[in-house]
């Protein structure tokens, strides 16, 4: 019935992606390859798989009952081909979105790493701050920040990471170093996103800052350079400016006071019935280097 394993990898792909199109994309295939390898799935199980309409593509109650047997079966071949193959090494590709800062600050020499270890793996990232859809552009793994709310993908908490006060230590010395969170008002404010207060807990003591920031961006980077050239303070993750602290290009300020909440990184997936052995050893490869690279002291 089911003729090879590639079939069921297009039969997937179709599924996930809803298009023949991109699914053939996909799989250096013409589109009309593709639709005439699922007639002839369709023909050998007697059956209708998808729903299709000259837009849309949507599966039928056996093409859902033969994605879910696809998944466990991919997933079999996957560790056989890796536990029999001769030099045990990975092989394909793996295709990650994460943030833009964490990327560079963080994520590249974890990839570089995991590609000294399998050089024959290709690694593809979507570096962005906007939120992409993993199905439809085919990401394997997103690395986020804070929980996601699309309840169709699995999730797992990374670590948790601290927010921390930051400025030149030029713009400090013009501007007098505030010694608690409701000075922070009297200086230049420097915010990530559309954020209108920072909240500070001290023993129990907790302390809110309504903001009005003479600069904002959805993008931690833009917030980073202007810290550097002096224009005020910024709260950015510890991970973030790690390096600019310890050149001394950055000082943190108020460090008794804890921000509220943190914010936690987090790895998410469409689903692990279709996870790859190299997803999974990338997600183990990434925990692992977190524990010996921890993101917050």
């Amino acid at each position: 019935m089911i003729d090879s394993i590639e079939e069921l990898k297009i039969f997937s792909t179709i599924f996930e992606l809803k298009s023949i199109r991109m699914a053939a994309d996909a799989h250096n295939l013409t589109a009309a390859a593709v639709s005439k390898r699922l007639i002839a799935l369709e023909n050998r199980l007697s059956a209708k798989l998808f729903y299709r309409t000259t837009r849309t593509l949507s599966p039928t109650f056996t093409g859902e009952k033969l994605y879910n047997h696809a998944q466990r079966l991919l997933s079999i071949s996957d560790e056989i081909e890796h536990d029999l193959d001769p030099t045990n090494t990975l092989k394909g590709k793996i295709k990650i979105t994460a943030s833009a800062s964490f990327t560079q600050s963080y994520l590249l020499p974890v990839i570089s790493s995991f590609l000294k270890n399998f050089p024959q793996v290709n690694i593809e990232i979507i570096s962005t701050d906007s939120l992409v859809n993993l199905t439809e552009q085919g990401v394997d793994l997103a690395v986020r920040h804070g929980p996601s709310r699309d309840s169709s993908l699995i999730g797992q908490k990374l670590s948790d990471t601290k927010r921390v006060l930051c400025a030149t230590p030029s713009y400090l010395e013009k501007r007098g170093v505030p010694h608690s969170p409701e000075y922070l008002t009297e200086h230049t404010l420097l915010t990530v996103g559309n954020e209108t207060n920072w909240s500070f807990i001290r023993e129990g003591e907790r302390k809110t800052v309504k903001l009005n920031p003479a600069f904002s961006s959805s993008l931690g980077d833009s917030v980073l350079s202007m810290v550097e050239l002096d224009h005020g303070i910024a709260l950015l993750s510890d991970w973030h400016i790690k390096e600019h602290v310890e050149k001394g290009r950055l000082k943190v300020i108020l460090e008794d006071w804890e921000c509220d909440p943190s914010i936690s990184i987090n790895l998410l997936y469409p689903s692990r019935k279709n996870q790859s052995m190299i997803v999974r050893n990338f997600i183990d490869h990434l925990k692992e280097w977190i524990k010996s690279n921890p993101l917050s002291k």
